[in-house]
């Protein structure tokens, strides 16, 4: 398997500081500025020196300004270099394992907040995997760490050349593709949704590029009732993807 480069990231605030350091990710230095306290802070300080992380106090908060720029920190700030992606080929061999997987495939989603919002519905509901094309994409830094409260640093993420490789991957592998789509007449709630599922979720504006749509075995939508054309793709995402823990958990609890 080719060896996936690893990536400089600037982290910042509590949440993702602490969740990068339970995953086990290999920080390179954490700075703190002297002032901030509390349980999260403490928690951090002990993982730290658990895992043998440098950690740096520093009294004046503007040096963590000038380690992550023009955000709300929390008093801390981390560097690493981390390796955030699998690639295809881990992508084949994930699917060996995983009969009846449930996917979330995002079809450039460009808005790093909305990156992390996903990313932290997915870790939450128990998505397997997230899959993300390599052009056209946020591209992974302390912003989306920051949005997706950590999720990022638990997530099992593959980055693909071609979605359609994988989609088609997918289809082959009996997977029900389901491109989320507005204009769709089917809705989440006449799905079965209980075997594979691969949810594909396209970027504001556009949605899912027709070229995607057109290889998915089906298009799904959200009932609306509103006046508003829909939901972002952040909440469109976490609605479905409780639609298929309530029927996975209904399946479960009539076994």
């Amino acid at each position: 398997m080719p060896k996936i480069p690893q990536k400089p990231i600037v982290i910042y605030g509590r949440q993702p500081i602490l969740e990068a350091l339970r995953a086990g990710y290999p920080l390179q230095k954490i700075t703190i500025a002297k002032d901030a306290g509390g349980k999260t802070i403490h928690r951090i300080k002990k993982l730290a020196e658990n895992r043998q992380v440098p950690l740096q106090l520093v009294n004046d908060r503007n040096q963590l300004q000038k380690i992550c720029g023009p955000v709300v920190h929390q008093g801390v700030a981390a560097t690493g270099s981390v390796p955030l992606y699998k690639d295809e080929a881990g992508l084949r061999d994930f699917m060996k394992s995983h009969p009846h997987p449930f996917l979330v495939v995002l079809d450039q989603i460009q808005d790093p907040h909305n990156m992390g919002a996903i990313m932290r519905s997915c870790e939450i509901a128990g998505v397997d995997a997230l899959i993300i094309p390599e052009k056209g994409s946020a591209e992974l830094n302390g912003t989306v760490a920051k949005t997706s409260a950590g999720a990022l640093f638990h997530i099992t993420l593959f980055r693909v050349t071609r979605l359609e490789n994988s989609i088609e991957l997918f289809n082959d592998s009996g997977i029900d593709t389901l491109a989320l789509m507005p204009s769709a007449e089917d809705i989440m709630y006449q799905k079965d949704l209980t075997g594979g599922v691969a949810l594909i979720v396209g970027s504001e504006g556009p949605g899912v590029r027709k070229n995607i749509a057109r290889l998915c075995r089906a298009p799904v939508s959200i009932p609306q009732f509103g006046k508003i054309n829909s939901l972002n793709a952040s909440v469109a995402t976490a609605v479905v993807l409780y639609e298929v823990v309530r029927q996975r958990l209904q399946i479960q609890a009539n076994t």
